[in-house]
């Protein structure tokens, strides 16, 4: 029924925006994340933002949870114009460029606010948009997504050592992985629609996520053990295709240009910090134990993953690891 649910609220929120805004152009924003939860209520801001600062000329079309395909997929819809919008983690398009991958080291940043200021510095900014734009995407907006940390149902994680044994789901992507293995635990890569049941069933032990993310998919029914380890800080691109965009006049250019920044602002100091509050508290309330840690603990362990990366990277791997670095 919730599902149900869910896509009948899709639907109208399509054919709401269709309705008040006739002859406009469609922009098909096709992503992965489901029709409920924090992301969702920020694709249907970016819709309205659009919507105003295009003056009605532009009109955002929401397709959640794959609807139009997989990332994959996308990406060939908006190589083609066929689809005309998206948002995916940094470290998805490498798929494209492995300078990409840069993003999937461990203790990049000390926070999600600190990497989206990061990566919207000028000597950085002018390094992913060209790459962006290059392989067919115009970036017009980042979003904090927070930074990932430890959930289990075992026990306490005050330490690395308290890891050893742990399975933890993680994300598959090899440099991801062994950061997990480095701090202790056991890396499991799988898929996240497959989680939920894999914690029922012991298969894995927890994950790594953020309380948004955790909340949303209702992982604090089955984990109390929360530690703020915040390993991995993955900030996410919202961008368009270029073969659309250049055909757009001036005025629609700038406008949805326009409609990113200020999605931008709004998301990061207003939407995505009352997000982690909410969901923070809706896991105490569940009771989820919830410690602070001592984080030079784990990033110390992962530090041979991001020496070994800087002596296999290739040369736009450690321009970009170099630029970012700079731009803190």
């Amino acid at each position: 029924m919730k599902k149900f649910l869910a896509v009948l609220a899709v639907v109208a929120f399509v054919f709401s925006l269709a309705g008040a805004s006739f002859g406009a152009i469609p922009v098909k924003y096709s992503v992965v994340f489901p029709a409920t939860g924090t992301q969702a209520d920020g694709a249907r801001l970016l819709g309205e933002i659009i919507g105003k600062v295009s003056e009605g000329r532009l009109a955002m079309e929401f397709y959640p949870s794959a609807q139009l395909g997989d990332k994959a997929s996308t990406f060939e819809g908006l190589s083609m114009g066929t689809i005309e919008m998206t948002e995916c983690a940094a470290t998805d398009l490498s798929a494209f460029n492995d300078m990409w991958s840069v993003f999937s080291l461990p203790y990049l940043w000390e926070n999600g606010s600190q990497a989206v200021n990061t990566v919207m510095k000028d000597s950085v900014k002018k390094i992913l948009e060209a790459d962006a734009e290059d392989n067919g995407f115009v970036i017009i907006a980042w979003t904090d997504m927070g930074s990932r940390s430890v959930l289990n149902t075992k026990r306490s994680v005050k330490t690395p050592d308290d890891l050893n044994g742990l399975k933890l789901r993680c994300m598959e992507d090899p440099v991801l992985a062994n950061s997990v293995n480095a701090m202790g635990a056991i890396g499991t890569p799988l898929a996240f629609s497959e989680l939920y049941i894999a914690l029922q069933q012991g298969t894995v032990d927890g994950l790594d996520h953020t309380p948004s993310a955790i909340v949303a998919n209702g992982l604090q029914e089955l984990c109390k053990y929360f530690s703020l380890t915040e390993h991995f800080t993955i900030p996410d691109p919202v961008f368009v295709s270029k073969v659309w965009f250049d055909g757009l006049s001036k005025q629609d250019q700038d406008a949805l240009l326009e409609a990113g920044r200020q999605f931008t602002e709004k998301w990061n100091k207003e939407v995505w910090p009352a997000a982690t509050e909410e969901g923070l508290k809706i896991m105490k309330d569940n009771g989820v134990e919830i410690l602070e840690v001592d984080k030079t603990l784990f990033s110390t362990k992962t530090q041979s993953i991001i020496d070994d990366f800087l002596k296999k990277a290739s040369k736009g791997q450690k321009a970009l690891y170099e630029a970012l670095a700079a731009a803190k």
